[in-house]
């Protein structure tokens, strides 16, 4: 029966029956229709000149559109000021890095010039300078002549007053070159922390 039947189709050519015409139903005005502009028109019977569906009018996509472009605006805005601040930021990092950079750089040129005594050789500093003061000033400004202007400066911050000047007088009264150690030795004996002397 399938074979009968597929070569009939195949032998005569199969076509859909057609579909029975359309009648066109005019609805007429009733209560249920009352006022509608297109009450008792076909689709036939519509203007033409209604134009394509993307030039339809709705007021609420309108006013959707005014607060997308003022929230645009504000973000736009705001997203300026962002950028300024960060903008801002930025420059006072660099600034507050350039000031650190320089205080680091002065703490090391203070830490050069200053000097100090450490605690394992205080003990030994205390002990030469009680023995330079015991000696002539102008023996100890011989040894002070051949010694380490850092070391000499050590010894001399603990000594009293009085026999720095003594050992003072006798370098600049030696010769100029010695006069320029006494000099030397006085500024760096400035950058000495004051501490308590014997």
């Amino acid at each position: 029966m399938y074979l009968a039947v597929t070569a009939a189709v195949l032998i005569k050519g199969y076509k859909p029956p057609k579909p029975p015409a359309s009648k066109t139903v005019k609805v007429t005005e009733t209560d249920t229709v009352g006022g509608s502009p297109y009450a008792g028109k076909t689709a036939e019977d519509l203007p033409k000149e209604q134009g394509p569906s993307w030039d339809f009018y709705n007021a609420d996509i309108d006013e959707l559109v005014t607060y997308l472009h003022q929230a645009s605006n504000t973000f736009q805005l705001r997203k300026k000021e962002l950028d300024e601040l960060g903008q801002r930021i930025a420059a006072e990092r660099a600034e507050l890095a350039s000031v650190t950079q320089s205080v680091v750089r002065l703490r090391e040129e203070i830490d050069r010039h200053l000097i100090q005594i450490q605690g394992d050789e205080a003990a030994n500093v205390k002990r030469l300078a009680k023995t330079y003061a015991g000696m002539e000033p102008a023996s100890v400004a011989k040894v002070f002549a051949e010694l380490d202007e850092k070391f000499v400066v050590k010894v001399m911050s603990q000594m009293k007053d009085d026999q720095n000047g003594l050992v003072l007088d006798a370098l600049a009264k030696t010769d100029a070159q010695r006069a320029k150690l006494a000099a030397s030795l006085s500024d760096k004996l400035r950058l000495v922390p004051t501490a308590k002397k014997p």
